[in-house]
C-alpha cells in the first residue's frame, strides 16, 4: 500500500483531555476499586506520595488539576462492612475535591497524626501498601516511609499486606468509558506510523533510521502528545547478517521496521509495522517477502485464537508455540499489557530473553477488560535474497465483551516506499 498522504490526527484541545481524564477517573474510583478490593479482600489501602519521589501508581489517582505530591499527600481507601467504599484524602490542596473527601485539619495535627487518628477510628482487618518484590509498578513505597509508617501505626502494622493484586488490576483494567475510546488512541498513533514509513518522510538514499525517529518524536510533541518509549527504526537488508540494522541510510530495497507507541489521554500504544522500500521500476514488495509477512500474519491469527480470558500468560505462550511448530513456522512470541504504562503491570505472554515459563507474572491469568500488545517475530528462508529474515510485528489488542479485538487497523500488507 503506497502512503503519501499527509496526515493531520485530531488531538483535542488540554481542557477537553482533562474533563475526559477526570470523568474517566472518577467512573473508575466508583466502580472499578470497589470491586478490586472486595476480589483481593482488603478493606483498608493506604497511598503515601512524597514530593518529586511519588509513588508511581499516585499518578493513575490524581484528578487533572493535581501535579504532584506537593511535600505529602496520603490517600486512604476504606472498603466498609457494608461494601461501600469511602475515600480520604490528607492533604490541603482543595482540587483533590470530589474524587476525595479531605481527612485532615492542619490546625489540629500533623498528616501523620490525622492518619494514626482515621485508622484507629476504622480498625480495618487489613491495610494494604504498595511494597511488591515482583511488579515495579507496586513498589512505589520508600523503605523510610514503610519504617514511617509502621511506627505511626505501630497497633496495626500486623494487619499490612501487599496491594500489589489491586495494583495491578487496577493499572490493567479498563473500565467500559477507557474502552470504547482506546482503539482510537490506537489507531491515531498508527497513522502517525504510517505516516513516518512513506515517501512524506522517507527518501531512499537520504535519510537515515536516526532521520525518521527524530521526526517521529517531532511529530508527537508538536501534536501535544509524547511518545510511551523512545521510538526505533532499524532495517533489513539482502545479504546483510545483522537483521536489525540502525543508524544506516535507508536505501531501495531495505525492510523499515519501527517500533513505536504514544501516550494520549493517560493511556499507552505499542506497535511495530513494516515498510519496504521499492526499487525503480518495483511496484510490489517481493513474493517471498509477502510471504514471510503472510507467515508472521498467520502466527498472530494463532496467538488470537489462543489468548482466552482465565489462561494464564505461560499458557498462552505454550499453546501458541505448539501449534506454530505443528505448522512448521518458526516463531517467538513475547506479548505484554498496556495501559498506563507501556509495559503495564499484569499476566506476561513469554519474554524476548525468556522463550519459556516466566514464573509468577507468566502464571498470572487474562482478564477481562484488558489490553495487550500482540508482539512476536518469525523466521523465513526468502529466495530473492537467498537467506532467512525475521518479520516483528506487533498489534494493540483488547478483550472487550471476553472477545480479543484489534484496537487498531491491523497492517496485512507492507507499506510501500
Amino acid at each position: 500500500m503506497k502512503t503519501d498522504k499527509k496526515y493531520v490526527p485530531s488531538i483535542l484541545p488540554l481542557k477537553k483531555r482533562e474533563e475526559t481524564q477526570n470523568r474517566w477517573l472518577f467512573h473508575r474510583l466508583n466502580t472499578l476499586l470497589p470491586s478490586l478490593m472486595k476480589k483481593h479482600n482488603v478493606n483498608m489501602w493506604i497511598v503515601v506520595g512524597r514530593e518529586y519521589n511519588e509513588d508511581p501508581v499516585l499518578k493513575s489517582l490524581y484528578p487533572a488539576s493535581v501535579d504532584g505530591s506537593r511535600r505529602l499527600t496520603i490517600l486512604v481507601f476504606y472498603l466498609d462492612r457494608g461494601q461501600h467504599i469511602k475515600r480520604w484524602v490528607l492533604h490541603p490542596n482543595p482540587n483533590f475535591e470530589p474524587f476525595y473527601e479531605r481527612a485532615w485539619n492542619p490546625q489540629e495535627c500533623d498528616q501523620w497524626e490525622g492518619l494514626k487518628r482515621l485508622v484507629e477510628e476504622l480498625n480495618p482487618d487489613t491495610i494494604a501498601l504498595n511494597y511488591s518484590t515482583t511488579f515495579a509498578a507496586a513498589d512505589g513505597l520508600s523503605h523510610s516511609y514503610y519504617q514511617h509508617l509502621s511506627m505511626v501505626l505501630e497497633e496495626h502494622s500486623h494487619t499490612f499486606v501487599s496491594a500489589q493484586h489491586i495494583i495491578v488490576d487496577w493499572l490493567s483494567i479498563r473500565t467500559s468509558k477507557e474502552l470504547v475510546a482506546y482503539p482510537t488512541i490506537a489507531e491515531l498513533g498508527r497513522i502517525i506510523a504510517e505516516e513516518a514509513l512513506s515517501s512524506a518522510v522517507i527518501h531512499p538514499g537520504i535519510t537515515t533510521t536516526e532521520d525518521v525517529v527524530d521526526w517521529i518524536r517531532q511529530r508527537v510533541l508538536d501534536a501535544g502528545m509524547e511518545t510511551s518509549f523512545y521510538p526505533t527504526v532499524d532495517l533489513q537488508r539482502k545479504g546483510l547478517e545483522m537483521d536489525r540494522l540502525e543508524g544506516e541510510i535507508i536505501r531501495f530495497g531495505d525492510i523499515v521496521h519501527l517500533d513505536f507507541g504514544i501516550r494520549y489521554l493517560g493511556l499507552a500504544t505499542d506497535t511495530q509495522q513494516l515498510a519496504y522500500v521499492l526499487h525503480p521500476g518495483e511496484e510490489e514488495a517481493p513474493e517471498g517477502l509477502q510471504s514471510a509477512l503472510e507467515t508472521a500474519l498467520r502466527f498472530g491469527d494463532i496467538i488470537s485464537d489462543v489468548m482466552k480470558v482465565g489462561r494464564t500468560g505461560n499458557e498462552v505462550f505454550h499453546g501458541a508455540m505448539k501449534k506454530a511448530r505443528d505448522e512448521e513456522i518458526e516463531a517467538m512470541l513475547y506479548s505484554h499489557p498496556l495501559g498506563n504504562h507501556c509495559h503495564e503491570a499484569g499476566a506476561l505472554i513469554g519474554l524476548y530473553d525468556q522463550q519459556g515459563d516466566i514464573p509468577i507474572k507468566g502464571d498470572m491469568p487474562l482478564t477481562a477488560n484488558t489490553c495487550y500488545a500482540m508482539e512476536y517475530n518469525i523466521k523465513q528462508y526468502i529466495p530473492e535474497w537467498n537467506q532467512v529474515i525475521p518479520i516483528y510485528l506487533e498489534e494493540p489488542v483488547a478483550f472487550i465483551q471476553n472477545r480479543l479485538e484489534y484496537m487498531a487497523k491491523r497492517q496485512t500488507s507492507f507499506y510501500l516506499i
